[in-house]
C-alpha cells in the first residue's frame, strides 16, 4: 500500500494511457491491429530512448537541452560514414555512439568543473552541434547500411525488433537506477547535492557520467532513426528535446530532481504519440499539436508540483558507501582517515560521529 501511494502518479498515468488507448480504438477500428501497434512502437522507440536520457539527467537535478542536437549529429554520421561493408557499418555506428558520449561528457565537464548552470551549457552545446550536423550533411541525404536497417526493422523469434530493443534497454536502465550504487547516487544528488557531497558521493564524477549516459541514449535514437529512413537528416532531432522533457515530467519525474523514474517516462511517450495520432485522425493541423504539447507540459508540471512531497534521501544514501574525512567527534576522539560505513545521512551531517 505504501509503495502504491509512493508511485500514485505513475499509476494514474497508466490509467490515463489505458483510457486513451480505449478511446483511440473506438475512433478507429484499425488502431488495435497488429500492424498499427507495431508502427506505433516503431515511432515511439526513439522518443523513449531520448526520454530515458532526459529522465536520468532530471533525476540528478539537471536538464539536457542538447538531446535533440545529439540525435541530429549521430543520425548524419550514420548516413555519411556507414557503407554496405561490415567495416563501414562499424565505423558509422561507433562514430555515432562516440559523438553522443563526447557531447555528453562535454556537457558534464562544463557543468561540474566550469560551475555553469546545466540549462546554459546544454543550450550552448545544442546550438553548436545543430551547426555541426548541418556542416556534415547540409541537406537530407546519404545512405545507411541496408543489412543493419533490415535487421532493426525485422523480427527475432517473431517478436518485432523495436519491442526487443525497448525491453532490453528498459530493463538495463531500471536496474541501473534501482539496483546499483550509481542509481542511488543519482537520486541522492537530485534530492540534495550538498547532502550527497557531505556523505562522500563523488558528485562531479556521477553528474558527468549521467550526461554521458544521456548522450549515449540520444545517439542510439539517432542511429535507430537512420535505420528507419535509410538516410540522414540534419534537422531530424529538433523536436526531441522538448518532447523528452515533456514525457519525463508527464511520467512523474520532478523537474526539481530526485524523484521519478523511467517507467513513467515510457507512458509519457506513448501518451503524446497516441494524442498526436488522434489529432491526425481528426485532421487537426500539426501546428496545433505543438500548442497542445506545450499545454500538456505546463499541466504536468503543475500536477507534479502539487503531488510531490518531501524527497526522502535515506533509502538511496543508505545504499552508498560513505567516506568520512578525518575529524574529531563530539568526545574529541580522533577518527581514522578514509573511514567508510553505511549510515543514515542525517546522522553524518548532524553529529559527525565516527565509524561504528
Amino acid at each position: 500500500m505504501k509503495r502504491l501511494r509512493r508511485n500514485s502518479h505513475v499509476f494514474f498515468i497508466y490509467i490515463f494511457l489505458f483510457v486513451l488507448v480505449f478511446t483511440a480504438s473506438l475512433l478507429s477500428k484499425h488502431f488495435l491491429t497488429a500492424r498499427n501497434l507495431t508502427n506505433l512502437l516503431t515511432t515511439s522507440l526513439p522518443y523513449i530512448l531520448v526520454s530515458f536520457g532526459q529522465t536520468i539527467v532530471i533525476l540528478s537535478g539537471g536538464i539536457d537541452l542538447s538531446a535533440g542536437a545529439v540525435v541530429c549529429v549521430s543520425n548524419v554520421l550514420c548516413a555519411t560514414l556507414m557503407t554496405q561493408s561490415a567495416e563501414g557499418f562499424l565505423t558509422g555506428f561507433f562514430a555515432a555512439l562516440a559523438s553522443g558520449m563526447a557531447i555528453g561528457a562535454l556537457n558534464g565537464i562544463l557543468i561540474t568543473k566550469g560551475k555553469i548552470q546545466p540549462i546554459i551549457v546544454t543550450l550552448a552545446t545544442q546550438t553548436a552541434f545543430y551547426g555541426v550536423a548541418l556542416a556534415v550533411l547540409p541537406i537530407p541525404g546519404g545512405r545507411t547500411n541496408y543489412a543493419f536497417a533490415k535487421t532493426v526493422s525485422g523480427r527475432l523469434f517473431n517478436i518485432p525488433m523495436p519491442l526487443l530493443i525497448l525491453i532490453i534497454l528498459t530493463l538495463a536502465m531500471w536496474l541501473l537506477l534501482n539496483k546499483t550504487r550509481f542509481g542511488s547516487s543519482v537520486y541522492a544528488i537530485g534530492g540534495s547535492e550538498d547532502v550527497a557531497f557531505s556523505t562522500g558521493i563523488m558528485v562531479d564524477k556521477k553528474k558527468t557520467l549521467v550526461y554521458v549516459i544521456a548522450g549515449l541514449l540520444s545517439a542510439l535514437a539517432g542511429i535507430y532513426l537512420s535505420s528507419q529512413m535509410y538516410s540522414g537528416d540534419p534537422t531530424i532531432g529538433v523536436n526531441f528535446t522538448i518532447h523528452s522533457i515533456t514525457t519525463a515530467v508527464v511520467g512523474g519525474t520532478a523537474l526539481s530532481g530526485g524523484k521519478g523514474g523511467i517507467i513513467g517516462s515510457i507512458a509519457g511517450v506513448f501518451i503524446l504519440v497516441i494524442i498526436n495520432n488522434l489529432l491526425n485522425l481528426v485532421n487537426v493541423s500539426s501546428f496545433y499539436q505543438y500548442v497542445l504539447q506545450g499545454a500538456i507540459l505546463i499541466f504536468a508540471i503543475s500536477i507534479g508540483s502539487m503531488w510531490s512531497g518531501p524527497r526522502k534521501l535515506d533509502k538511496h544514501l543508505n545504499k552508498v558507501e560513505i567516506s568520512v574525512p578525518r575529524h574529531l567527534d563530539t568526545n574529541d576522539n580522533e577518527i581514522p582517515e578514509n573511514c567508510t560505513r553505511r549510515q543514515n545521512s542525517a546522522s553524518i551531517v548532524s553529529s559527525k560521529r565516527g565509524c561504528r
